[in-house]
């Protein structure tokens, strides 16, 4: 495993991660560069053979992606709001900010376009929908799509 850090924080590569970042790399698409953003204590940890296609990941307190998970073309992990919902917190210095921990287990596979927000576990093998906006827990070995995404069916694992 890769460890980079710096002042800001940590990001952890596991081996045989593959990590797209430019308009050819996947057929999809890729108008979108691949961006990994730490903020202050932030971290990323990303496990063995995962892809990842010119997606961002911005944490500022812990994300974590586990082996054999792939995430499609253009997608977005966050695991904060950067902005609190009150006036009054952002025009003070944005103080009030909320970041959970974002977990995307072993063997999930995330579709192109879809945003993971903060406080989201993704189940183990689970599947996302292209486009989708996940708000909430997936429970493993099931598909879910949409805005928000819904559940569309469980699973057999072979």
């Amino acid at each position: 495993m890769r460890i980079l850090s710096s002042t800001f924080g940590k990001i952890r590569i596991g081996k045989g991660t593959t990590i797209n970042s430019c308009w050819y790399s996947n057929k999809a698409g890729g108008g979108q560069k691949k961006t990994s953003l730490i903020a202050e204590g932030g971290e990323i940890s990303i496990g063995k053979n995962v892809g990842i296609s010119n997606s961002t990941i911005y944490s500022r307190k812990n994300i974590i992606i586990e082996d054999n998970v792939m995430v499609g073309v253009n997608c977005v992990i966050y695991d904060t709001d950067f902005h609190s919902i009150y006036i009054e917190d952002r025009l003070n210095e944005n103080i009030n900010i909320i970041d959970k921990p974002v977990r995307i287990k072993s063997g999930a596979w995330i579709g192109g376009h879809s945003i993971i927000l903060k406080g989201v576990t993704i189940g183990k093998n689970s599947v996302i929908g292209a486009g989708s906006i996940v708000t909430h827990d997936i429970p493993d070995n099931e598909v879910w799509a949409g805005n928000p995404a819904k559940y569309i069916k469980k699973f057999k694992i072979y």
